[in-house]
């Protein structure tokens, strides 16, 4: 029923209204029923395999509750790898305290998303600010 090169097709064919009813058996009736969006949705994305991707979004919008607010501040979820969340802090002194205090993030984070399976949490320091250009020597000016 379902085309799996390309699933939201059948998710908008299910949710079109442009049918013949008369010409479907009473089961398929049933299916034409109004579905709730979000039914819908979590169908759609059972079928495409972004169960993960969901996971890490739902821990996206309560980071803050998850590690406080303080801690959410000063630290961004940069992506998850292999069972492994990767954090960036926004000072090196925030990256070194929660270095200390990854078993704790580890544990928290474990207990808010237990599907997404975290293995391991590393804090990283803020990215090295790039100049652009390199160093600027005008052409032609030899002296």
């Amino acid at each position: 029923m379902t085309n799996p090169k390309d699933p939201g097709k059948s998710l908008l064919q299910r949710l079109s209204r442009k049918t013949n009813f008369r010409s479907r058996s009473v089961n398929q009736q049933k299916s034409r029923d109004p579905q709730l969006l979000g039914e819908a949705l979590d169908e759609f994305v059972d079928q495409v395999g972004w169960q993960n991707q969901k996971s890490l979004a739902q821990l996206h919008t309560k980071f803050p509750e998850v590690v406080g607010e303080e801690t959410a501040a000063h630290l961004v979820i940069e992506r998850f790898e292999n069972g492994e969340l990767i954090l960036r802090a926004d000072s090196t002194s925030w990256a070194t305290q929660l270095k200390y205090l990854t078993p704790v993030l580890l544990e928290k984070l474990q207990a808010a998303a237990p599907d997404l399976g975290i293995s391991n949490v590393k804090v990283l320091p803020p990215a090295g600010r790039k100049t652009p250009g390199g160093w600027r020597v005008r052409e032609g000016k030899r002296r």
